[in-house]
Formats: C-alpha cells, structure tokens, sequence
C-alpha cells in the first residue's frame, strides 16, 4: 500500500518468516515434496495507495525441487512505519476480520467453477498472504472507472456466492444448537469506526463542508453538519443483526478495487472478491447497496438496480443447501422481502459512499501524499480533511463530480426528514 514503506522492502527475510515460506510451498506446490527458494523479488503492489488497510506488496518466488517452480503471491501486512495507522488497523480488528474468513474458506467455497474468493495461505492478525491472481487473468479495474451491467451482474452473482456459503454454513453448524457468526465472533465484528466515533464524525464535517462551497441547492442550508452528522449516524445504526430475517456475514467494502475479474473474449467471465477487513453481520440487502453506489452512477442505479438485485437472489438461491431453503421458508424470506431490505439499507449505501470517496476515488498518489504520512494521520482521520478533498475537487472536475453527485443525492433523499 504505501510505496514509500514498500520500496525499502527488498528482502524476502523482511516479509516472511521461514516456517511461513515452508507453509505457503506446501499449500501452493503440494505437501510430501522438498522445496527451496533460489531466488526473491519484493516489490509494492501499485504507485501509490493501493489499499488503505495495511502495505501491499508482490512477492515472487523461484523455487527448487523436483523441477523449477515460480510461485506468484499477494501480502498484505501491517504498515510498520505509520504507528497511528497500526493502531487504528488494531483497535478496528481489520486483519482479524480478514483472517476469519481466510480460515474459513475451505469449508465456506466448495470447488466451483466461478469461485467468490481467493484461496488464502497464511492469515494472521498482521499478515495476509494469497495467491497473485493476475498469472489466472484476474485483474481490477481502474479506481475512477464505474461498473457497467455484465461487471456488476458477475459480481452480484459472487457475491450471492459469499452469502450462500456463509448461510449454508451457519445451518450446519446450527443442526445441533443455534449458531450464528455474531455469537461466535461477536468481538471481532464490531466496528469502532461506524457509529458515533470521531471518524465518522470526520467523514460528516467534510460531507458537510464540501456541499457547503459547490451544492446550490444544499450548501445554505442551516446546521448543516449537525443535520449531516445525525443522518450518517442513523444509517449507521441501521446497519445491524435484525431478528426474524436473514443474516449473513457482509464483506461491507464493495468498491472497484476489492473486485477482480477474469475475461474471456473481452466479456468479464467471473468476479473474485478479495479484502475481507470490513466484515460484518446483518440482511445481505446492505453488500448490495454498498456495492451499487460505490461503482456506479445516479441513472445506472435508475435503469439497472432491479435487473442487478434480482440477478443476485436468483443466484443466491441456486446456491442454497436444502436445509437452509427450509430455513429461509420459515423466515418468509423471499425476493419482495428482499428488495425491501434493500430499500431499508440504501441509506447506508449512500453514506457509506459519500464517507469513503474522498478517499477512494483519489489517484493513489495523492491519497498516499493526503492520508499516509504518519505526521498527520490523526489530523486527516479524526478531526477534519475538509481542506486537502476541496483542493482537489478543485483540480480534478471528474471527482468532484461524482462525489457531488453522491452527496445531492443523499441529501435529497434524507435532508430534513
């Protein structure tokens, strides 16, 4: 993630230890085999902030036994050189969260053949490890671009995969008590960051502020950032474990980067959906509405959000296990309740895209410049970064753009209500 951290990573000793090169030759090439590394390269991931969560790399390695082998592998850890964001990364449980599902996957992903997830080879609560995708032609798209209809139709079906597996897997474990994520890993799926936390009230000043200098219909309403700040924490509380409907774990963070494609012929043929660090537990309706308002625009939601809703449940019951349909029978739980929930979650959608663009949608030079230096980490995450995200609407008119489109519509839709 941060290229200037990653830059002075050249030695694979400074990523890995030995017993987790061992482990990860043993989960990629086979176990019963000798195998040694003859050669190492360890580069970043991407110029710039490629993720915000920790420092991504790419490590390749040329390995001996039988024959040569060259194993390509994506990390991510901890970013040691940036203590505020370690801490921050802790306190949120962010590479716990990820390592839960990391630990999870061979019982939660059967061997289909458009797999959800990327298969992971080490996780732990300061490094993730995975196979580079890019030699299987998964590759993501630009941080500026929108999603059209066949991408989001192949991630929609992806990730009513995720939620499927998560479901079926709940009903196994509930055959001979109930059992749920959120009872089992209560502590780690909670999230300090969305509720009334000085982040979110951060995310609410610089929503506020921005609508302020370039919304001419919103920038002179009264008590702005009070209005704003009450509207974000509401969606933020409606983002929950509901009784009496279905619950599944939620990825939570459905932007253009955390989706992988694989094409053929030029068509997108499959979606991975990698980056697990913000799971939690609730009504599946809350991924979808994320996912729609962090890749697309205003009218693509208008012409295309049906189509793309009900391709997702079509899917997500193909994927069902015959006790969990039993299950869901019980709740009532079918398409029209589903795109009722949909509608309860687009509040959270909206806000959660109007909080993180500012963040997302910069090139990630500049946000590497804006929010990684450990000097003013504290000042841009929890008291106000108004100034940098004004300057460069100022600069790059697409941003601006669509971020305000976001924003006026969020407004439009819960200002005053």
């Amino acid at each position: 993630m941060d290229g200037n951290t990653c830059s002075k990573l050249k030695k694979l000793e400074d990523i890995l230890t030995e017993k987790q090169i061992d482990c990860i030759l043993r989960k990629f090439l086979g176990r019963g085999k000798e195998w040694r590394v003859v050669r190492s390269d360890v580069k970043a991931a991407a110029d710039g902030l490629s993720g915000f969560l920790g420092d991504h790399l790419r490590v390749t390695l040329e390995v001996c036994g039988d024959s040569t082998e060259t194993v390509q592998l994506f990390v991510k850890r901890l970013p040691y050189d940036n203590q505020p964001k370690v801490d921050f990364i802790a306190e949120n449980n962010f590479f716990k969260r990820e390592a839960l599902v990391g630990q999870l996957l061979d019982e939660l992903q059967s061997n289909s053949a458009h797999p959800w997830c990327v298969k992971t080879l080490i996780a732990t609560d300061t490094i993730i490890v995975m196979p580079d995708m890019r030699p299987l032609g998964y590759s993501v798209r630009s941080h500026h671009e929108y999603l059209d209809v066949p991408h989001l139709l192949r991630t929609a079906a992806s990730v009513a995969r995720f939620h499927a597996a998560t479901t079926n897997y709940e009903t196994k474990r509930s055959s001979d008590r109930p059992w749920t994520f959120s009872k089992e890993y209560a502590e780690i799926l909670i999230d300090p960051a969305f509720k009334d936390s000085p982040w979110m009230r951060a995310c609410a000043k610089v929503t506020a502020n921005v609508l302020k200098i370039f919304s001419k219909k919103y920038g002179a309403t009264s008590d702005l950032e009070a209005k704003i700040t009450q509207l974000f924490l509401q969606a933020c509380a409606s983002l929950r474990e509901y009784e009496g409907t279905l619950n599944v774990l939620l990825h939570k963070d459905l932007w253009i980067a955390n989706i992988m494609f694989r094409y053929e012929n030029g068509d997108p043929a499959n979606a991975l959906l990698i980056d697990y660090q913000c799971l939690r537990y609730g009504p599946p309706a809350f991924d979808l509405m994320i996912l729609l308002y962090c890749t697309t625009s205003r009218s693509f939601r208008e012409q295309n959000e049906l189509k793309i809703l009900q391709h997702y449940f079509s899917v997500f019951l193909e994927s069902l296990e015959d006790a969990t349909k039993v299950k869901l029978d019980k709740l009532v739980y079918k398409e029209k309740e589903f795109l009722q929930w949909c509608e309860r979650a687009r509040m959270f959608g909206a806000m959660q895209a109007a909080a993180l663009f500012p963040y997302i949608l910069m090139d990630p030079v500049t946000a590497q410049q804006t929010y990684d230096d450990p000097e003013t980490f504290d000042q841009v995450m929890w008291a106000d970064r108004t100034e940098p995200v004004l300057e460069y609407c100022r600069q790059n008119p697409g941003f601006q753009q669509r971020l305000m489109e976001v924003l006026e519509e969020f407004a439009e839709r819960y200002l005053g209500k």
